[in-house]
């Protein structure tokens, strides 16, 4: 895989961030939201119904952006507020644009994330022997790994075991990971699902951006 395609680097934009959206919930009557704006306000990113955006979770770095979505009762405070069907965060890292059509540097991807330094990237503790790759399949225009994380992580409480979509939104190699809460039985069916509809509510929000962009 050439340097121009090679995956950006999770680690340090995920760790940070995880962390802070599982310090504890904002300020009780703080406005809850579905959508974010990253990249200078030229891209939305919009969860499923019931996920909202952590305010303290938020990065944004030269490597890319990151987002992170919760229960939005628990982000808002407000027992009345939507709740997702699942006990489950939702993160999405946009990166870097590729050489060209995401897609095609799917086999590279594959390789990369089987590598040692493409486990580390993933593995929240960075040590490659953390992490194991369970399975790899391909929907469409999405790249979904079964990652199995053993990393220790103090104030982590989120499963050992998640699934990850790679895909291209606007030309952009960008992550989107569901971290089912730790004791939390989602199936590999459900969980894919909830990726796929990750995926979809940020499409149909930029349409033209992601319309007009090289495939991915």
């Amino acid at each position: 895989m050439s340097t121009r395609t090679r995956p950006f680097s999770l680690r340090r934009l995920l760790l940070p961030a995880l962390l802070a959206g599982l310090a504890g919930c904002v300020a009780p009557g703080t406005p809850a939201t579905d959508r974010a704006e990253v990249l200078g306000g030229t891209m939305t990113l919009v969860a499923p119904k019931g996920f909202c955006v952590d305010p303290g979770s938020r990065r944004e770095e030269r490597a890319g952006s990151f987002v992170l979505w919760g229960n939005c009762a628990a982000i808002s405070g407000d027992p009345a507020a939507p709740k997702p069907p699942y006990r489950a965060m939702l993160t999405a890292t946009v990166g870097p644009e590729g050489a060209g059509p995401v897609e095609a540097t799917f086999p590279g991807f594959e390789r990369f994330f089987r590598s040692g330094a493409g486990r580390a990237a993933l593995a929240r503790s960075g040590a490659p022997d953390d992490v194991e790759i369970l399975k790899v399949r391909r929907s469409g225009h999405l790249l979904l790994l079964k990652i199995r994380d053993r990393s220790s992580v103090q104030g982590a409480p989120v499963s050992e075991t998640y699934w990850r979509a790679i895909t291209g939104l606007a030309g952009r190699i960008t992550a989107l990971s569901v971290l089912p809460l730790e004791g939390a039985s989602i199936s590999d069916t459900a969980q894919i699902r909830l990726l796929t509809d990750f995926d979809a509510t940020i499409r149909a929000a930029n349409p033209e951006t992601i319309a007009g962009s090289p495939k991915g």
